[in-house]
């Protein structure tokens, strides 16, 4: 049994590939910047947007810069 997709926090690039962009995006408008972060009873994909929101707000290292570079060279289209 696979668990792609169902990871959090993610593990790498992999992890963040699998979530689905409709959790993603969902999670990312939903954060607001005094509201605790998002717990269990929420999607991986939804956490994850959610903690990219947060990155992107309050520009605080989280330990995931390298996946989140990771993740954007695998998705990159090739030229």
């Amino acid at each position: 049994m696979s668990d792609f997709g169902s990871v959090f926090p993610p593990r790498n690039e992999w992890d963040i590939a699998a979530y689905p962009t409709e959790d993603v995006v969902e999670g990312y408008r939903d954060h607001k910047i005094n509201d605790p972060e998002p717990g269990g009873n929420h999607a991986p994909g939804y956490r994850w947007g959610w903690l990219n929101a947060r990155k992107d707000t309050t520009h605080v290292y989280d330990g995931f810069e390298e996946m989140r570079y990771a993740y954007i060279r695998m998705s990159r289209k090739p030229h």
